[in-house]
């Protein structure tokens, strides 16, 4: 059993007698929410303490004695759900080597130095994805007093730092070490489009830098009508050059999808050279100039000219460079200006990355990258005022992209728990695990563990009347 009959006692006492305060103090209904709230993380509180010392007690009595010698207590402070509250365990000393550690924080998954425990991490780091670090530490200290702005930062960089450090070990391991990723997906298709997006630097001799973000989806689907969404997309950003994200999307795309079953990769971009770099990754793959950039850089030079843009339209659509060159030439002769600058530079442009135009297929299906720039990152990075640096810049398009993936828990929560051990050292079968108790085994445990019920003062008001009723178990939820 984890709690003995003094610390079900200590609860009902802890939160009876708060609530009876609660009840007569309280001069509106916000101060009796706010104060069962509180009383509600305090009794939790209590309880975590408590599983943890008696956890750390069952270590002790477990340990390998021949091995393992107690030098004496330490206590920690840790910022959880329930608030702030403060846990002894033992220190253990190495007989043979001196090495010192605590038993508890191994088996409980606890990190050296760590304050925040996965819940606070999860909902700050989800803060920080909407919105500045100081304004998310103003949001979570209305429940979790003692959180700062610094703290936020803290837990963005903790995170940001295993995402990397997850990705960076795949990366080794497939183009150091020649391993092959093992992906469970199957696609015939694929579609990889890639966009810069420029944000502002600080403590860095560059003004600006650019994030480069990508998003990888088999096609589109209709969600309703008219609305259309992207099949089975992953999302992949940060601050680097080229050639090593593209090694890393080329990981994460292999460790999600069969690469060997994908029969045609289409690659798209705005126009700039990093995106085509793709094509050197993935067999077979095709380079497209994204409809969203192109139909951009046509309105911008060929706002005022309908006729003009109307039979470049019609020549890029008929695959006619000469045709689209030619009108264009014809517009530069009578442009002026900034007009002309603009008609000769989307000359240029529409000729460097005439390949990537002309080849239709697969065109129709490109043209999401904008919108999920928008939608993923720029929306809490290009903020106003906002500045980065380039590590942090880094860390948090990492956060922004695995959230957009559905993934972001799975390095905010990672505190694993020995199961088995704890299992063994407090005793709990797998027979006990499954067991579901009734009434009438709660209500046999009390009268089993409170004795005073049948000596001799059994008759005196404050058993027959207040302990008594504790056996009864349809008046006291107790899980043991």
């Amino acid at each position: 059993m984890l709690l003995d009959i003094r610390h079900i006692m200590g609860i009902i006492l802890l939160f009876v007698q708060g609530l009876m305060k609660i009840i007569s103090e309280s001069k509106d209904f916000y101060e009796l929410e706010k104060g069962i709230h509180e009383l509600t993380q305090k009794v939790s509180r209590q309880l975590l303490e408590w599983a943890a010392e008696e956890i750390d007690r069952k270590l002790m009595e477990n340990r390998d004695k021949r091995v393992w010698e107690v030098i004496g207590f330490r206590a920690k402070q840790v910022i959880s759900i329930f608030g702030e509250f403060t846990y002894r365990r033992r220190l253990y000393r190495n007989k043979e080597t001196g090495e010192t550690k605590f038993l508890l924080d191994e088996v409980l998954g606890i990190p050296t130095g760590a304050r925040i425990t996965p819940g606070i991490r999860e909902i700050a780091t989800k803060l920080a994805t909407e919105m500045t670090f100081r304004r998310a530490a103003k949001v979570l200290s209305y429940l979790f007093p003692h959180i700062s702005s610094m703290t936020i930062w803290n837990v963005v960089q903790e995170v940001g730092d295993e995402i990397k450090k997850e990705s960076e070990k795949k990366k080794e391991a497939v183009f150091e070490y020649g391993q092959i990723p093992e992906g469970k997906e199957k696609a015939s298709k694929l579609y990889i489009e890639g966009d810069g997006v420029v944000i502002r630097l600080q403590r860095s001799d560059k003004k600006r830098g650019e994030k480069k973000h990508f998003v990888i989806y088999e096609g589109k689907e209709e969600e309703s009508q008219g609305r259309y969404r992207l099949k089975n997309k992953l999302v992949v950003s940060g601050v680097a050059e080229g050639e090593s994200m593209w090694e890393e999307v080329y990981v994460k795309v292999g460790s999600k999808w069969k690469l060997d079953k994908i029969e045609k990769v289409y690659i798209g971009g705005d126009g700039a050279e990093w995106p085509k770099g793709g094509l050197e990754y993935f067999s077979g793959a095709e380079y497209r100039l994204d409809p969203y950039h192109l139909q951009k850089n046509l309105l911008e030079a060929l706002w005022y000219d309908e006729e003009t843009y109307d039979k470049v339209r019609e020549a890029i659509y008929q695959g006619d460079l000469e045709k689209t060159q030619r009108t264009l030439e014809e517009a530069i002769k009578k442009a002026k200006g900034e007009r002309r600058k603009k008609l000769v530079k989307l000359l240029k442009y529409l000729a460097e990355n005439w390949e990537g135009i002309k080849g239709s297929e697969g065109t129709e299906r490109l043209g999401a990258i904008e919108g999920q720039v928008q939608h993923n990152i720029a929306r809490r990075m290009k903020r106003l005022g906002a500045r980065w640096t380039e590590e942090g810049g880094d860390k948090m398009s990492r956060i922004l992209s695995e959230k957009a993936n559905g993934r972001l828990e799975d390095y905010t929560t990672k505190w694993h728990l020995k199961q088995e051990e704890i299992k063994k050292i407090m005793q709990i079968s797998k027979q006990e695990e499954k067991r579901k108790y009734t009434e009438e085994d709660v209500e046999e445990w009390l009268r089993v563990s409170l004795p005073i019920l049948k000596g001799p003062f059994a008759s005196k008001p404050w058993i027959k009347y207040v302990l008594k009723e504790l056996t009864r178990a349809n008046g006291l939820a107790v899980g043991i």
